[in-house]
């Protein structure tokens, strides 16, 4: 389900902002959800194309809720624009407008020379009430999910890819494992590992992660992964005990995210390996490994763990990730039940 509501954002997001990129304009945007970034995007690209910069001063209205009145926003945008074909109202931190059901009126007949833009931070707005109804009916309505902690390095990956580099899939993880899934500090920190590197460089290593932007990978969720495949036994109980003594600086949900996505991956090698036959490592790099340093752990962790035993080490993650986060773990502790997969995981 997680997996489906990431799908569905991109979608959305990707078409409102062709839409714009286009010079195609909804009359109202409402731009709401738990992840802000796609809405900051969204605005960027509103600022940049609804007005042409000399038909900005007097047609452009930026304001924090916490400012104005719901009535003087209907003001504003029943004003007619000067000496341009339209208009932008745009109102920041919506969450903290008081009486939406002043909008309601508006938004059954919202004036075709201005582009209002309603951005609700980290939150939604009630679906039950008047207001979402007719948002609904008469205005783009866009609702942000979080990157599920399971597609964050992906998620990195694919970023870094827009922006004309590429990354090792450890140093995507062991990004994600620092920055967890809030988007903002990712492209914030992938902007300033993107200037600490040399100018001839454009794939991006876990070395590179590690100088730019600061983590180790001493004790990260991809050391761990790597100690279980190496049969590093004590190395791994090592790690997950360090884990279990910082849950701040390594929440389990993030430890879990990161094995997750190691795993997953490793049955996607065998599942190449398993269709086409073959060399190994032809299946490795076929799933996405491409650097020979993983392609030999992806190689080891193949002859340790077989799809049969992977799929297992996928459900058991999922196991103690719902147990993390639903409350039946009883009185475990996040580190308890961390060591207590590897437990079951080694044997």
């Amino acid at each position: 389900m997680a997996k489906q509501k990431d799908t569905d954002t991109l979608a959305q997001y990707s078409a409102i902002l062709a839409d714009i990129n286009a010079g195609k304009f909804s009359p109202v945007y409402i731009l709401m959800g738990e992840e802000p970034y796609y809405s900051d995007v969204i605005m960027d690209a509103i600022l940049q194309n609804v007005l042409q910069p000399d038909e900005r001063d007097f047609n452009q209205t930026i304001v924090y809720s916490q400012d104005t009145t719901t009535a003087d926003i209907v003001q504003a945008c029943r004003r007619y624009p000067m000496f341009a074909q339209r208009q932008l109202v745009m109102v920041r931190e919506a969450q903290h407008l008081a009486k939406l059901d002043v909008l309601e009126q508006y938004l059954e007949n919202p004036s075709p020379e201005t582009v209002l833009v309603l951005a609700f931070t980290g939150k939604s707005v009630d679906k039950r009430t008047g207001f979402y109804k007719k948002a609904k009916a008469n205005a783009t309505v866009f609702e942000s999910a979080a990157v599920s902690e399971w597609n964050v390095a992906g998620w990195i990956t694919s970023y870094v890819k827009e922006k004309g580099y590429s990354i090792d899939a450890d140093a995507a993880s062991l990004m994600a494992e620092h920055t967890g899934n809030a988007l903002r500090k990712i492209v914030l920190e992938a902007d300033k590992l993107f200037k600490g590197l040399p100018d001839n460089i454009t794939s991006i290593s876990v070395k590179d992660v590690e100088q730019n932007i600061g983590v180790s990978k001493e004790f990260s969720a991809f050391e761990l992964s790597k100690a279980i495949v190496f049969k590093e036994y004590d190395k791994a109980y090592r790690i997950a005990h360090f884990f279990a003594q910082n849950p701040k600086k390594y929440p389990l949900v993030l430890t879990l995210g990161a094995m997750f996505f190691f795993f997953s991956r490793l049955l996607k090698c065998h599942a190449y390996n398993m269709k086409d036959g073959g060399m190994v490592e032809n299946s490795i790099r076929k799933a996405g490994v491409f650097a020979p340093g993983q392609i030999r752990e992806y190689s080891a962790a193949m002859r340790v763990f077989s799809p049969k035993k992977t799929m297992g080490v996928i459900a058991a993650i999922k196991e103690y990730d719902y147990k993390s986060k639903s409350g039946t773990a009883g009185q475990a502790s996040d580190g308890e039940l961390l060591m207590e997969l590897i437990s079951r995981i080694i044997h």
